[in-house]
């Protein structure tokens, strides 16, 4: 094929004496630039002003097809058809240059991104003007980079989009002024089915739930994974939104099918509505919804949309969480003791040693407010160092004879060293380690902890332990048999439905027989009523504490 490509170029041009005959200088050129073509995938060409390839060269080295096929018009036919506006020069005002980024079917019907280049020569000493430019393979780079934006705006193991999708979709959003409501949700106990049937099967239900997000939602939502177990939708308005949750709640309860399992799970969701007025709105939206699942966590809901009170508790609770540390500072907390009674001598066999606030501007503050957020910030070791130096100091003060009960997070247990730190704080009061039973209180950590080398090593040390809230989805029957506790202490909803279901009263009786085979003592705390107290009494329950029996009060006044 005649491709008139000049003998010589600028730096590489052919020494007349080597090469031979004018022929010879010819063919040695094609085979040079043959070769620049092969070694950078390149595809030189030449084209009048109307468009038709005048000669091509490379052609074949990255389509697999003859180079002639490309001369004339012919070759607009092997681009795609969405990117052939922008080869074809018919009519255009693009100046003397043009660059573009298109897509060229090879020989096995695949299209390989490529980047044309071309520049404008204009006619002179009696040439017409015409274009000459290359055209470079760059499928690969293209993939790269492509699969490099995919992996920033796509979260890797599901597919669904990522927090930077979630976020340009709710900028797109406000830039048009269309509503949008986002839909904060996450899995509930999903940590238990990791334990359960581990990490990979839990990866496979998070892509199996990711799946039904999207199949429940809106065609024009966007969902996204936040990370974990925590998902986010963007819908248009809260009837989307509900409609979505409702949608959702009908595929769990059939549950998630991986392989031979049949995963039931549930989910608590946190609806807010964007307000584009507001400084920031795109975080603010996301924190409301984010508040609004905290919210519906903390209440035991699976809904709860976003309400002004919500962020007024979120600073107040923001506040709290810093006033901790100076707090145990200043002795604000203080101790109140509630006596564990032996129901059948009537006698105090000991007392739960229970923290209390009293703040100087704010009042008194509940525990089941403050003990979280020293969970959440960090100074719950703190916390936990003073209220065991001051039940101790208030331990040794009092009748030798007398125990005390005192509560303990899962979060000190997994502290390195908690267990000699306790020993050496009993120890600086002179208090017998054995005097004092340490309650575990439940926690999301609490498979972890039952095996803490820290729990053991408090036994050693010879504090008492015993398993709190025993009946919620923490403390499970299988920490009964473990070895590692002296007592389970009855929760107060595994009590109540003790007291009005027959089922119920037998699972208790079954415990009661176990503990007594393990030499384990069974609590049940919380006993307001006659009722109650004769419901426990009957199905074998012997140690009780309660409003019934005497409300907490100063340790001293006890002994």
């Amino acid at each position: 094929m005649e491709t008139n490509w000049p003998a010589s170029a600028d730096g590489f041009e052919l020494d007349a004496d080597i090469a031979g005959t004018p022929n010879d200088l010819l063919s040695r050129s094609r085979e040079l630039y043959s070769a620049f073509v092969r070694a950078g995938a390149l595809i030189l060409w030449r084209a009048d002003m109307a468009g038709r390839m005048t000669a091509v060269t490379g052609w074949q080295a990255v389509t697999g097809r003859p180079d002639h096929e490309a001369l004339g018009r012919g070759c607009l036919e092997r681009f795609h058809p969405e990117d052939r506006h922008l080869l074809d020069f018919r009519n255009r005002e693009i100046g003397d240059t043009v660059q573009a980024e298109c897509r060229l079917l090879d020989k096995h019907g695949r299209w390989r991104w490529v980047r044309g280049r071309g520049v404008l020569i204009a006619a002179s000493r009696g040439f017409p003007s015409e274009w000459v430019g290359t055209l470079e393979d760059i499928h690969d780079q293209r993939l790269a980079l492509e699969r490099a934006r995919y992996l920033a705006e796509r979260d890797a193991l599901t597919g669904l989009g990522n927090r930077r999708t979630l976020i340009d979709q709710l900028i797109r959003l406000r830039g048009k002024e269309a509503t949008a409501t986002v839909v904060m949700l996450d899995v509930n106990r999903f940590k238990e089915i990791n334990e359960l049937h581990g990490h990979q099967t839990g990866d496979r239900f998070l892509v199996r739930l990711g799946q039904l997000l999207v199949a429940a939602a809106p065609p024009h939502s966007v969902c996204a994974r936040m990370g974990g177990d925590e998902f986010c939708v963007v819908v248009a308005d809260a009837t989307e939104a509900e409609a979505f949750c409702a949608r959702l709640d009908a595929t769990r309860l059939t549950g998630v099918s991986i392989a031979d399992l049949q995963i039931p799970f549930g989910f608590t969701a946190g609806i807010a509505n964007a307000a584009w007025d507001v400084p920031d709105p795109v975080s603010t939206v996301l924190r409301h919804a984010d508040l609004a699942l905290f919210a519906a966590r903390s209440a035991g809901r699976a809904v709860a949309h976003f309400e002004p009170a919500m962020q007024e508790e979120a600073d107040a609770r923001q506040q709290l969480s810093g006033l901790i540390a100076l707090a145990c500072r200043n002795d604000e907390f203080f101790l109140e003791y509630q006596p564990i009674i032996a129901i059948d001598s009537g006698e105090t066999v000991s007392f739960e040693a229970l923290v209390r606030w009293q703040h100087p501007q704010m009042g008194r503050i509940q525990p089941a407010v403050f003990v979280p957020l020293a969970e959440q910030n960090g100074t719950i070791a703190q916390l936990g160092r003073w209220v065991l130096s001051k039940a101790c100091a208030d331990l040794a003060a009092a009748d030798p004879r007398l125990r005390i009960n005192l509560n303990v997070s899962a979060w000190q247990l997994l502290e390195l060293g908690f267990a000699d730190t306790a020993r050496d704080i009993a120890r600086a009061h002179g208090v017998d380690p054995q005097r004092i039973t340490l309650e575990l209180t439940e926690s999301s950590n609490m498979a972890a902890v039952a095996t803490s080398p820290e729990l053991t090593r408090l036994r050693s040390h010879g504090f008492r332990t015993a398993l709190d809230d025993f009946g919620t989805e923490y403390a499970v029957l299988s920490h009964v048999s473990s070895g590692q506790f002296d007592a389970i202490k009855l929760s107060r909803e595994f009590i109540a439905g003790c007291c009005c279901e027959d089922r119920a009263r037998t699972v208790l009786r079954h415990v009661i027989n176990l503990c007594d085979d393990l030499g384990m003592d069974v609590v049940a705390e919380g006993i307001e009523t006659r009722d109650e107290f004769d419901c426990l009494r009957a199905a074998g329950v012997r140690l009780m504490q309660g409003f019934h029996f005497d409300r907490p009060g100063r340790l001293r006044a006890r002994a």
